[in-house]
């Protein structure tokens, strides 16, 4: 059960601030222990919220898309009329759109030419990854409204006031995470990555709305980016190793002869400790293997290069940018055509 204090209280609906003195498991309002006050059922129920959404978050902590410079340039032409107004929104539109699609295209080139890895046999340098997400130890978050354990999130909570609409609260937290196959883990950090999540929940209770995107333990992860592998040799001689093996399975004195004694006599002859002193050795060339293996992970390249990281299967991900280029080319053409249209 997850114990992390909310950031608006359950009973009198207060948003706690950054600057607030109160305990975190205290409300500054009303005072009440937030563990004390049941959730509210929109909160309680995470199970019935099952709306899927797409979202295009480019870049960490950058919100802004495509969709809302569109949506600048557009208005100004439709709420400031007039033509020579329209002559300076469309070669910006023309211009952006423009932008958009080659940044897009690129990245259908990139993804569409390199071919996907396994993690156990993946070159070191540029590579595309697919698998699910598994969290790193003491490094999962909790979904702030949806309460459901994620290595990404991006939520808001929204407020109808009339005809208005207020952003009560908002906030974005990424953890690093491993993308997980059939043969093997590799490290990914979100914080360099050009994010798009898929998922989002979205639901609401009396005047306000909750809407959580996140990426979730378990989900099928898509990435590129530059593939490297850190290994280090075992240092120390690996008979020192073994007698510290030795000791520790002596501590167990029952544990140890039920594991060596091989005659049951309650004594351990020579050649049943060889055989315990060849089981430590193995043990111990195992452990000194496993971390000679080295660390497997994925990072920005560093030469341009996009580094991506969705939470879809490889065929979605060709699918999204292949739409976003077609989309990009149809309003440079639209804007373009109406420019001139407006010039003769």
């Amino acid at each position: 059960m997850n114990t992390a204090s909310p950031t608006i209280c359950p009973k009198c609906g207060y948003a706690r601030t950054a600057s607030e003195t109160a305990p975190a498991w205290q409300c500054p309002s009303c005072g009440v222990a937030y563990n004390k006050v049941a959730l509210p059922a929109a909160l309680a129920q995470p199970e019935k919220l099952d709306r899927r959404e797409k979202s295009t978050t480019l870049g960490w902590g950058n919100t802004t898309s495509s969709g809302g410079a569109y949506l600048v340039l557009l208005g100004l032409g439709i709420f400031i009329p007039g033509t020579q107004v329209w002559l300076g929104v469309l070669p910006c539109l023309a211009g952006a759109s423009f932008y958009y699609w080659i940044s897009a295209y690129n990245r259908k080139r990139s993804i569409e030419d390199v071919p996907t890895s396994k993690i156990v046999n993946a070159a070191q340098g540029y590579v595309e990854l697919c698998g699910t997400v598994a969290c790193v130890p003491d490094k999962v978050l909790t979904g702030p409204l949806t309460r459901e354990p994620c290595v990404w999130y991006s939520y808001g909570v929204n407020e109808r006031r009339g005809k208005d609409t207020v952003s009560i609260e908002s906030g974005m937290e990424g953890v690093p995470f491993l993308i997980r196959d059939e043969t093997g883990e590799c490290l990914v950090n979100p914080r360099d990555a050009e994010l798009l999540c898929e998922l989002c929940q979205k639901w609401e209770s009396g005047a306000r709305e909750y809407s959580e995107w996140s990426i979730r333990v378990g989900d099928p992860i898509y990435a590129i980016g530059r593939f490297s592998t850190r290994t280090a040799a075992p240092a120390g001689d690996p008979e020192i190793e073994v007698n510290a093996v030795l000791r520790t399975w002596l501590a167990d004195p029952k544990g140890f002869f039920s594991r060596f004694d091989a005659d049951r006599n309650g004594k351990i002859a020579a050649p049943e400790l060889a055989r315990a002193r060849e089981a430590a050795r193995g043990e111990v060339t195992q452990r000194r293997a496993d971390k000679a293996a080295g660390l497997n992970t994925l990072v920005a390249p560093g030469d341009g290069r996009p580094f991506i990281i969705m939470n879809m299967a490889e065929g979605g991900v060709r699918g999204r940018f292949r739409e976003l280029t077609i989309v990009h080319l149809v309003i440079f053409f639209i804007a373009l055509g109406f420019l001139t249209y407006n010039l003769l």
